[in-house]
């Protein structure tokens, strides 16, 4: 009975990750690195820039995120970026960028 609850759970599991990944693998990110970047802090500019190139990283071809929760955080942390009124806002934003993404900048 044990035995037969895992395998099921598995295949469960297995599907599961199958549909999710063709789901999202049907979905086109259209990213348009400088036209997007507009905002007259230059510190902004540097953080949207290096989002811009962090996300550029974690796709494929020009659609297809290798990561799709870590270019979900880096689309978040984007839109954060571009509403930044301050330094100490970006600064904070900088923060949260270099802790939670590891990218090659």
């Amino acid at each position: 009975m044990a035995r037969s609850f895992i395998i099921i759970l598995v295949i469960v599991a297995i599907t599961g990750f199958s549909i999710s990944a063709y789901i999202f693998s049907q979905n086109n990110l259209n990213i348009d690195i400088i036209p997007t970047i507009q905002t007259d802090n230059p510190a902004s500019q540097s953080l949207l820039l290096d989002i811009e190139k962090c996300i550029e990283e974690n796709l494929v071809g020009d659609s297809v995120s290798l990561n799709s929760f870590n270019t979900n955080m880096l689309m978040m942390l984007k839109e954060s970026a571009e509403n930044a009124g301050t330094e100490k806002e970006v600064e904070e934003i900088r923060n949260k960028f270099n802790h939670l993404v590891n990218c090659d900048i």
